[in-house]
């Protein structure tokens, strides 16, 4: 064992040296991993050589102590690996992946099978290994390398859209890859003579492992939100708990479930990050960023360097024969990857499962599959695994680390220049033009500060003008190219910018605490299909996803029909109080996009894309005031309840504020100012509380409403309320189909409903009924009856009413005679409509 105290100084002075790297490859222009890499090295030479000619000294001290004597991959991948897979998740922009999901899944998963087939067919026809062992080396150098691909697209300004694209590759990559890698060492290692008999379930094991250990993180990051709700209010607590949450699900998946911890990870971290921002407290997010992403960086650089310290050793025996063997995988590596690039990828976007990816894109991700510490700790655990053999493991072990050396020395130190050339680090004409309107909106107004500053300072005025004058020289050519741009262009870019303004709006109003969790995650969802959308349809495509942000979705629906068939109100309430809160709250974001558009877009893209601008906004904010009040007729006490629990809450916030400011001033002390703001978080957490919103769906109550019954005593009144089932409609929704056969008709206790029939439109309200001549004369549905309000109807099949009707005829006589007058009234309706277009 070494001194602990020594391997505690090798370590920290590691870390120094990684640092000092940084400035020291952004002069160089050479990724900072290649610094890291050529670091390990230097370090396992200096232990190797030193440990050779049995010399000593600090340097052969300081290496022996950061090895500890042996380097174990377990050590790497059981403490470094979950960190590593952790921090890069939790930053990914999910709804952006789910955007390229399929693109994302085939060059994460299916590449890495056909990189695996393609490297071992070409190894195994020119060497004499067994195909499952060159199988396993292809899987080993299929894993790209998530910190170094990462930093290099970041650094040298790629397109978002192809960071996006190797970063989920890159992270979801080693998942597959590792799993897969589990699956061959498995069939290796499972006896003389067996390999091929357990060949034929490795598919079904693999998918056992990649999608458990998906499921496995999936519902690991969910419970974990339940378990983290007590902490809201303790920060320090939550990024502890985040701590723990990636070791417990690779151990957990790995040791007791037998699936894929690396999977479990990686969905963890994709849980945790899209959804942490709105269920933990802002500054327990905040805190959890910051410690995120030191801990990522110095597991990144540390599992680097403890990987590269390896590469003397693995190649130290290396012969003629191992060069060949690495160009032919070197060469079947990259045919892989084209394979996929070229191959599949058009293929899914013929198929329409994926977005096209552009030549350039394509090259780029080509030659950026650096591979790095992972590929060399797989390299390291074949090493260790005695049931393989010499040959085999040297096999794998020195073309792991060539193809490893060859990525970094050639690949890396080449990237920059292939975006470079290709022009995908460059802004384009579109961002250009933006760039240089806002450069010369800037200046402008700065040089007119100067002026003021000197006749604050009392400057002599030449001397101000003249600074002013030379300031705004560098102004020249700039204000006139974004208008060279068309004007739909500039809108598209406007419309953009005002879904950026929205999340930040919604952002900042979450952490003030003036709107719940769901409110937010929904409103944020929203804004993401608004900025996709103008993005790629510009304004109609914009006003397109503002329609669909308000129109009742697939959950509402759900609630709707639970409501229908077992009678249980709980989740159509809680929707429909949360539709009233996410509309109330986004009607004040558009408000205040109004003015942000008036103030700064008008100046950056002129006055008619700005007005232009502002039309839309206004659509969107008829629609959403159209919306609440319709919610306003339906419910008005809840309504009203609704906008006092807002602006309590706005008062606390104003409040917490105050206290704030006098904390700053030195008008209280610490502990009154502790105390005080307690007593403030005792009145939101009941504020937490939403009020409980009533349906009014009681049949009695709704009977009672309804002339058709009026007059009749209690008696008969509890006897038809055993017959008639309560139902809830939205506006929009279709309640009954002209063709279909009916069973059931409909008395209206509120709200309103269209009635199309023969090509005329009529509307019955309150205290009408529907959908009687099915059960009158048992046929087909006549006409199609839309709600166009907020509906409380009550339905009586056609068994009850056969029932009701001998209990009481006189209803059914009722029933049938206004029927008998109302088709009558519609049949001369269609008739004097049909002589008008004969006239």
């Amino acid at each position: 064992m070494p001194d602990i105290a020594l391997a505690v100084l090798a370590i920290s002075v590691l870390i120094v040296l990684v640092a000092l790297l940084q400035p020291l490859a952004t002069r160089l222009s050479l990724p900072h991993s290649v610094l890291i890499a050529a670091l390990g090295i230097a370090i396992g030479s200096i232990g190797s050589v030193t440990g050779a000619i049995g010399g000593g000294g600090p340097l052969s001290e300081f290496a022996h102590a950061v090895t500890g004597g042996e380097i174990r991959s377990e050590a790497i991948l059981h403490i470094f690996l979950p960190i590593l897979l952790f921090e890069a998740g939790l930053h990914m922009d999910v709804r952006r992946m789910m955007d390229d999901g399929a693109t994302i899944l085939t060059l994460a998963v299916v590449a890495v099978l056909v990189c695996s087939l393609v490297v071992g067919i070409a190894l195994w026809g020119t060497s004499s290994h067994s195909l499952v062992l060159c199988l396993l080396l292809g899987a080993i150098v299929a894993t790209t390398d998530p910190a170094a691909v990462i930093g290099i697209f970041r650094d040298a300004g790629a397109p978002r859209r192809l960071t996006i694209l190797v970063e989920g590759e890159s992270l979801l990559n080693d998942a597959a890859a590792i799993t897969l890698y589990i699956v061959l060492v498995g069939l290796l290692t499972a006896g003389a003579g067996h390999a091929e008999g357990d060949a034929a379930g490795a598919p079904l094991l693999f998918l056992r492992f990649f999608i458990g250990g998906g499921l496995f993180g999936f519902i690991a990051g969910r419970l974990a939100f339940m378990v983290m709700r007590p902490l809201n209010r303790y920060p320090v607590a939550e990024v502890a708990f985040t701590l723990a949450l990636p070791y417990i699900a690779y151990v957990v998946a790995e040791r007791y479930l037998h699936v894929s911890g690396v999977v479990a990870v990686v969905t963890v971290a994709l849980v945790v990050g899209s959804t942490g921002r709105v269920r933990i407290s802002a500054e327990g997010w905040e805190g959890l960023e910051k410690v995120w992403a030191l801990l990522g960086f110095c597991a990144s650089t540390l599992i680097f360097i403890f990987a590269a310290m390896l590469v003397p050793e693995f190649l130290r025996d290396a012969t003629v024969e191992d060069g060949v063997l690495l160009l032919v995988l070197v060469s079947a590596a990259f045919i892989a990857r084209a394979i996929v690039l070229w191959g599949l990828l058009p293929l899914l976007t013929w198929l329409k499962v994926a977005q096209p990816v552009s030549t350039p894109y394509r090259l780029v991700i080509l030659w950026g599959g650096l591979r790095g510490a992972v590929t060399l700790a797989l390299a390291l655990a074949v090493s260790e695994n005695p049931l393989l053999g010499t040959e085999a493991t040297h096999f794998v072990v020195v073309l792991a680390t060539g193809f490893v050396l060859w990525t970094l020395l050639i690949n890396a130190t080449t990237l920059r220049m292939v975006m470079r050339s290709l022009g995908l680090n460059a802004l384009s004409a579109t961002e250009l033009a933006l760039r240089d309107r806002a450069l010369h909106q800037a200046r402008e107004g700065i040089a007119e500060r100067i002026e003021e500053i000197g006749a604050e300072q009392h400057l002599s005025p030449e001397v101000a003008k003249e600074a002013a004058e030379a300031y705004r020289s560098r102004l020249s050519g700039l204000a006139s190219r974004p208008f060279m741009l068309d004007p739909k262009e500039r809108e598209r870019m406007g419309l953009m910018a005002l879904a950026n303004r929205e999340r930040d709006l919604v952002v900042e109003h979450f952490d003030q605490k003036l709107m719940s969790r769901r409110t937010t995650a929904d409103l944020l969802a929203q804004v993401g299909r608004l900025h996709d959308a103008a993005m790629t349809g510009g304004r109609a495509g914009y006003l397109a996803a503002a329609s669909r942000n308000i129109d009742f979705g697939p959950g509402f629906r759900l609630a709707i029909l639970l409501q229908r068939s077992t009678g249980w109100e709980g989740p159509l309430s809680s929707r429909i109080a949360d539709r009233l809160e996410m509309l109330k709250v986004a009607r004040m974001m558009i408000e205040m996009l109004k003015r942000h558009a008036e103030a700064e877009m008008r100046r950056l893209l002129g006055a008619e894309v700005w007005q232009s601008l502002d039309a839309v906004l206004t659509t969107r904010l008829d629609a959403i005031i159209a919306a609440i009040e319709a919610l306003r007729l339906q419910y008005p006490d809840y309504e009203r309840r609704m906008s006092e629990r807002f602006l309590r809450w706005a008062a606390l916030r104003l409040e917490s504020a105050e206290y704030d400011e006098l904390r700053n001033q030195q008008f209280i002390s610490g502990e009154i100012y502790e105390d005080l703001q307690r007593d403030v978080g005792r009145l939101y957490e009941t504020l937490q509380r939403r009020p409980q919103l009533d349906l009014g769906l009681g049949t009695a109550e709704l009977v009672r409403r309804l002339p058709f019954f009026q007059g009749l005593s209690e008696e008969r009144i509890e006897q038809i309320c055993k017959l008639l089932k309560p139902i809830f409609a939205v506006p929009g929704e279709t309640i009954v189909q002209a063709g279909d056969r009916g069973d059931t008709m409909y008395f209206i206790s509120s709200g309103a409903v269209e009635i199309g029939r023969g090509g005329r439109k009529f509307r019955l309200g309150r205290g009408d009924f529907f959908g009687e001549m099915a059960l009158l004369i048992s046929g087909r549905r006549t006409a199609t009856v839309t709600a166009i309000a907020f509906c409380k109807l009550l339905a009586l099949t056609a068994r009850d009413l056969s029932v009701l009707a001998s209990a009481h005829p006189d209803l059914r006589r009722t029933i049938a005679e206004i029927a008998r007058a109302r088709s009558a009234e519609t049949e001369r309706t269609i008739s004097a409509l049909g002589e008008e277009e004969a006239v």
